[in-house]
């Protein structure tokens, strides 16, 4: 009887050490969490005419072409045939004939860079493979209605460049020779941040609507503020780990006729590193 139980006590241990051969711990090292802040104001340049209607010039012709609602299915080229209401700014207008001036822009910038919030992270060797890598940023974003190739909406209020609830300025960009007055809107839009990791592009767009800017007096939020988040872990990548050098920015995109500004101190980007390693028993 005293044989028999012995057999199975052993039976028993060596089922249990080929069953937990290898399991994964948590390290006795705690997380490590760096972090950036966006020392200056900032700002990011519109990317679309505001809506042109109700005007009186001694150019009607101009001023007709201009308010027509823009049909993005009739643009040819880089001109659009229906008018420049909420067009891309890097469409050029058929009746600017000044070689010496241009739109503000004369291609998608796409996504920009972000000032401040970019860190670059080296993890330990140990870790690449089984590392959690969370990442969260912070944006305010404030919207204000732009006046041409001059407007610096990140000046002091004491600089001869600082608008503040101008109208977009129509001679000489648009109309070659243009005199009056024009009534613009500055429509609600989209803003966006996203997440970028060694210049490619992560996770989801996080997408803010900035409200309708009015007519004549400049909108600001409360507190508009963007706020996005992503998990990094080796499975994030082809070679199923981690690089050993890793640049994190946030980027962001204006998809409006307004110009966003993000003030000093209201953006950071926040990096937290959560090492395990892989322990063999």
């Amino acid at each position: 009887m005293r044989i028999a139980i012995i057999s199975i006590i052993i039976f028993t241990c060596t089922v249990f050490a080929g069953v937990a051969e290898e399991v994964q711990m948590p390290p006795n090292i705690g997380p490590q969490i760096r972090q950036v802040t966006g020392e200056n104001t900032v700002c990011l340049d519109a990317t679309r005419y505001p809506k042109f209607y109700s005007y009186q010039s001694d150019n009607p012709t101009c001023g007709e072409y201009l308010k027509k609602e823009f049909d993005a299915e009739a643009i040819t080229g880089s001109q659009s045939n229906n008018g420049f209401s909420l067009a891309p700014l890097w469409f050029k207008s058929k009746y600017s004939k000044s070689k010496n001036t241009k739109p503000p822009l004369n291609a998608n910038p796409g996504y920009q860079d972000i000032p401040g919030l970019s860190i670059n992270y080296s993890p330990e060797e140990a870790y690449r493979k089984t590392a959690n890598i969370l990442i969260t940023w912070t944006v305010r974003v404030e919207a204000y209605k732009h006046c041409g190739v001059n407007n610096n909406r990140c000046a002091s209020s004491s600089s001869g460049k600082y608008c503040d609830g101008d109208a977009y300025k129509i001679w000489p960009d648009l109309c070659n020779v243009w005199h009056g007055t024009s009534n613009q809107r500055f429509p609600a839009g989209e803003v966006k941040t996203a997440l970028f990791i060694n210049g490619v592009r992560k996770g989801t767009e996080s997408i803010m609507t900035i409200p309708d800017g009015g007519v004549t007096s400049s909108y600001q939020p409360k507190d508009p503020t963007h706020t996005g988040s992503f998990l990094l872990t080796a499975d994030s990548f082809p070679e199923g780990v981690l690089p050993q050098s890793i640049d994190i920015t946030v980027k962001w995109y204006n998809d409006t006729s307004m110009q966003i500004k993000s003030p000093a101190k209201m953006r950071n980007l926040i990096v937290t590193v959560v090492p395990r390693e892989r322990i063999t028993e």
